[in-house]
């Protein structure tokens, strides 16, 4: 896993090359509105999509805030999950992104979006 950045699930835990980050997770907003809210104002300072689980991590590629915002309405707003559960089927395109929002020991927040299909 040289070069990758990842997420251990179990101590949450961001491994990006040779360092270790202990994550805290802190509460998602309560909708989607709030969250977009805090994409566009720059309260959240980095972004990470996960498509691929491993038993024990989450494999994470950085996002730039900059493309999530320009894709916001197309992409991300109508296929985010704020809770733990949802129907594929409820989601055009058959996908969704279920959330978890972090902040990292300087309270930089972290917000990860776990690629359902």
């Amino acid at each position: 896993m040289k070069n990758s950045i990842y997420l251990e699930k179990e101590s949450n835990r961001l491994c990006i090359g040779a360092s270790r980050i202990q994550l805290k997770m802190i509460h998602l907003p309560d909708s989607i509105h709030e969250l977009e809210q805090m994409i566009c104002s720059e309260s959240i300072q980095t972004l990470y999509i996960s498509t691929y689980r491993m038993k024990d991590r989450d494999l994470l590629e950085p996002q730039a805030i900059s493309d999530i915002r320009t894709q916001w309405n197309e992409s991300f707003r109508t296929h985010i999950v704020l809770s733990n559960e949802a129907d594929l089927d409820d989601f055009q395109d058959g996908y969704c992104f279920f959330a978890e929002l972090f902040h990292d020991p300087l309270k930089n927040k972290i917000l990860i979006l776990y690629q359902a299909h």
